[in-house]
């Protein structure tokens, strides 16, 4: 190939639809479970996580309600990911063995919300305390405090996992809500920047082309009533109905029922791979086996189609 600026151009033209259709080919669940926060600065505060709200019969003047003030913060992290295309290679025509490298930049840029935020659900669980929620606890925790703003209990907790077991992790979550469990904080979209002049210093020095993704986002963690952890045994169907009843258990600060899980649309069960072939029985198999006594008799499953399953590399 003659490089000139026109070539250049269309080669580069051509690389963006093979990246695209690396984008268009792995699928991504961040949209499902998480809140979409657009910011706009370097981070962004949410006081409105926590504290909840109910109603009274209006008697007299309206009752202001004291909500509790948090500073739950999410800082915007930079990424990028690019590759470098040697000039000899585009001259002496050579240049298609970059698709399919630039065909998993694209996959990498689809998947790379999802790696965030399963990696941050991960972490919640082997290293509590590097994952904190609004409440300053960690996001699973025992020890959740709960009560009304402004009358601290350290008898009124309430818990979001159960570790008593010694499998891999499982997640419970209800992203039936606008505000949802985890949070996805973008600052800026991903964006494909190409440095294709042939004055670039790279190119200048070192005969190198750019191609390159980058993005300004992060994860972070909202209501923690709405995820439940547990590491019980999942082929045990009476532990997916221990953590369903221990989050239909939650309450507000008012002591009215939360309503976590009332809704099954938006319900979904998350696991790593090593979970998946249980995962789908317990979800999409008609029987299950019997408790206690009557183990080795099969009785109809009464959690099939309970949730919609996800399983994450990631958590692995």
């Amino acid at each position: 190939m003659e490089i000139s600026a026109q070539s250049l151009t269309a080669l580069f033209t051509g690389f963006d639809v093979v990246f695209q259709r690396g984008f268009e080919k792995p699928p991504s669940y961040y949209e499902q479970i998480c809140s979409i926060v657009r910011s706009t600065s370097r981070q962004t505060t949410y006081p409105w996580l926590g504290r909840t709200t109910r109603f009274r019969e209006w008697l007299g003047d309206r009752v202001i309600q004291a909500l509790e003030s948090h500073t739950y913060t999410i800082v915007n992290r930079n990424f990028e990911d690019t590759i470098s295309i040697d000039r000899n290679d585009i001259e002496d025509d050579t240049y298609g063995v970059y698709e399919p490298i630039i065909e998993q930049l694209g996959w990498d840029t689809k998947v790379h919300p999802d790696m965030l935020l399963f990696q941050m659900i991960k972490n919640a669980v082997a290293t509590p305390s590097s994952v904190p929620g609004y409440d300053g606890q960690p996001f699973f925790s025992a020890t959740h405090p709960v009560g009304p703003a402004g009358r601290p209990d350290a008898d009124s907790t309430a818990s979001n996992i159960n570790s008593s077991g010694t499998g891999a992790y499982w997640f419970l979550i209800d992203a039936s809500r606008a505000i949802r469990p985890f949070i996805f904080q973008l600052r800026r979209e991903y964006a494909i920047t190409r440095m294709t002049a042939m004055t670039d210093e790279a190119v200048f020095n070192r005969r190198e082309f750019r191609y390159g993704v980058d993005g300004r986002a992060n994860t972070g963690v909202g209501l923690w009533q709405l995820a439940y952890a547990s590491n019980t045994d999942l082929s045990n169907p009476t532990n997916y109905g221990a953590a369903r009843a221990a989050m239909r258990s939650f309450t507000t600060d008012g002591g009215q029922p939360f309503g976590t899980l009332s809704s099954r649309k938006g319900v979904y069960l998350v696991v790593p791979p090593s979970l998946e072939e249980v995962a789908r029985q317990l979800l999409h198999s008609d029987f299950m086996a019997g408790a206690g006594a009557s183990s080795s008799v099969a009785t109809t499953n009464i959690w099939k189609n309970s949730a919609d399953l996800i399983v994450s590399e990631y958590l692995a």
